[in-house]
């Protein structure tokens, strides 16, 4: 993604201090849905994107904490998306990948799983094959 892109990401808080945007009215059958989009979008654009309970410097759970250190320690540049300052963020997400609980790491597009499957994935070399 060049710096002259605008980044989907812009719509979705990147930390507890930049909220979401708030839409006039939930979109109906037919209309665009402004978190939905963005969510798909990064998830599109970006090769490792984790959404997340806080940030990578600041996890606000232990399964986002767990989830973060293991790439870390894989040395993986990853996207992050803080899920709590707007509900419908993770309501979208779950909507998306069909996943009721957060962490939800996707890599290439596809959903790979929360902190459980992550930590599995991590302990066999999985991960890191995945990340290539």
């Amino acid at each position: 993604m060049s710096s002259t892109e605008p980044s989907p990401l812009r719509d979705l808080p990147m930390s507890a201090n930049q909220p979401a945007p708030v839409p006039d009215a939930p979109a109906s059958a037919g209309e665009s849905n402004p978190i939905r989009d963005a969510i798909t979008e990064a998830i599109a654009e970006h090769k490792v994107i984790l959404f997340m309970k806080g940030t990578p410097e600041a996890p606000a759970c232990g399964f986002s904490a767990r989830t973060v250190a293991a790439l870390q320690d894989l040395e993986t540049p990853f996207a992050a998306v803080d899920i709590l300052p707007d509900p419908r963020i993770r309501q979208e997400l779950s909507a998306i990948s069909n996943w009721p609980t957060v962490p939800q790491l996707f890599v290439d597009g596809e959903l790979i799983g929360g902190c459980d499957i992550v930590m599995e994935m991590y302990e066999s070399g999985e991960l890191a094959e995945a990340l290539v």
